[in-house]
């Protein structure tokens, strides 16, 4: 996930990785303008990127399928308050992400819900009268194919390097690799 850099006492966090209990490091990441999260489905987290930190675009690789997901959504310029969907009593309820990933996994013991991860946009949190609307836009486009054509895309909408994501979360042993 992309994310505007910036100081953290002026922008907030770069990453909320405290849904459901802090993310270890081996599946969270952040370097050089990116947030690596692990979406494999066998560890239940979530993330989230705050209003300050969001860019309208998210994205995800499977180097096993050369599949690259694109997600632009609206992102309304000065909007601050989004709904905080923390499982928990909200001293801020309007303080939330603009941007979440959901990672499943077992839960207790018990077995995962997929496997899957989900890529999770949201509109501001507005207080509307009757008669009034709002349209939030989301598009996800799923992108298969030769991976310097899919490397174009990566650089060129997200700023990512895909042999940087394929290899954050690999074992030490394959990083060298290839």
């Amino acid at each position: 996930l992309p994310y505007k850099t910036g100081p953290e006492a002026e922008m907030g966090p770069i990453v909320n990785d405290t849904y459901f209990g802090k993310v270890p490091e081996d599946r969270l990441k952040v370097a050089d303008g990116l947030i690596y999260f692990k979406g494999d489905g066998q560890y239940r987290s979530k993330i989230g990127v705050n209003p300050q930190r969001s860019k309208p675009i998210i994205g995800s690789y499977d180097p096993g399928r050369n599949l690259l997901t694109i997600v632009q959504y609206t992102l309304p310029a000065g909007a601050t308050d989004y709904v905080n969907s923390m499982w928990e009593i909200q001293d801020k309820p309007f303080g939330g992400d603009v941007v979440n990933s959901y990672n499943d996994g077992p839960v207790d013991g018990g077995k995962p819900l997929g496997p899957f991860y989900e890529l999770e946009t949201s509109s501001p949190a507005l207080a509307l009268k009757p008669g009034e609307a709002y349209t939030h836009h989301s598009r996800t486009f799923h992108f298969r194919g030769d991976r310097a054509a899919l490397q174009v895309l990566a650089t060129k909408l997200l700023g990512a390097n895909l042999d940087q994501v394929a290899q954050a979360f690999a074992p030490k042993s394959d990083q060298n690799s290839g």
